[in-house]
């Protein structure tokens, strides 16, 4: 049926002699004999590199579970670094603000102390975030013995400057308008000529000195400060001696006979977060 040279017959006769070898071998190296020892350590060193790379295989595989394992060890603390780092943030923040109002707290004190009027701190807890309107409201009203038309004084860093008048107030609350606003007129003075004008507020927050005859010396650098006094019909209602701001510039005015002075308040209206309200004080 196969020929003497048929490839199926050779293939047969090759699988019995590749079972009649690893059999013998097999045999061999169960023995104890010197050449099955010799086969043996032969052997083992012949398989040395297969089961260093098993080994290693099964090494790298716990060294990437041991490195997954370390980077969310590693994740974990750093979320909680970012905690941590994120409350000592939030603590100086804390520390920083309470350190400035305590500061401006200090500032207000020493500027009751040095004012002889009835004074009352307040904190400034709404705005109005117009150019043209500047009013803020205050946390404190007629339980507190306020009243429209009395004034308002801020803190320029450490002096008493005029800050306003009241114009509206309710049981716990009332409105300041500042003397940067357009409708607002002090009755002013300059410290070292004694000239009195007009301080008007102007669009954006700063002031002007009208009405100032031209005769009369005003410098730049000059502090104005309030009259406090009647000029013509408009009443002064503030207490003189505050500090309102210094003359940036001056310029005659077109009918030659008045001066105006532009007038850098004393106190920033825009930042202003506490008052003083001026409930009694005595003319001098």
């Amino acid at each position: 049926m196969y020929g003497p040279s048929s490839p199926n017959r050779r293939t047969r006769g090759g699988l019995w002699f590749a079972a009649f070898t690893i059999a013998s071998l097999l045999m061999l190296l169960a023995s104890s004999t010197e050449p099955a020892l010799t086969l043996q350590r032969v052997t083992a060193r012949a398989l040395d590199p297969v089961r260093a790379a098993f080994g290693g295989i099964g090494d790298g595989v716990a060294g990437v579970f041991g490195a997954i394992g370390e980077i969310d060890r590693l994740r974990t603390e750093n979320d909680e670094l970012r905690r941590s780092l994120a409350g000592a943030e939030q603590r100086v923040a804390e520390l920083t603000e309470a350190a400035r109002e305590n500061d401006e707290l200090r500032q207000l004190l020493g500027i009751s102390e040095a004012l002889e009027m009835e004074l009352l701190p307040v904190r400034v807890v709404s705005r109005d975030p117009s150019n043209l309107t500047w009013e803020v409201g205050i946390d404190a009203g007629t339980d507190d013995g306020l009243a429209v038309g009395m004034p308002a004084v801020g803190n320029a860093d450490g002096a008493g400057a005029l800050a306003g008048t009241i114009v509206a107030v309710t049981e716990d609350t009332a409105r300041v308008r500042l003397i940067v606003d357009t409708r607002s007129v002090v009755i002013a003075a300059d410290q070292a000529s004694r000239a009195l004008g007009e301080i008007r507020g102007q669009p954006g927050g700063q002031l002007v000195m009208v009405n100032v005859p031209v005769t009369e010396t005003l410098e730049v650098g000059g502090s104005i400060v309030s009259a406090g006094l009647t000029l013509g019909e408009e009443a002064s209602g503030y207490p003189g001696g505050l500090l309102i701001g210094r003359i940036q510039a001056v310029e005659p005015d077109p009918n030659a006979l008045t001066q105006t002075a532009f007038v850098r308040p004393a106190f920033d209206p825009a930042t202003v977060e506490r008052l003083l309200i001026v409930r009694d004080f005595s003319q001098g």
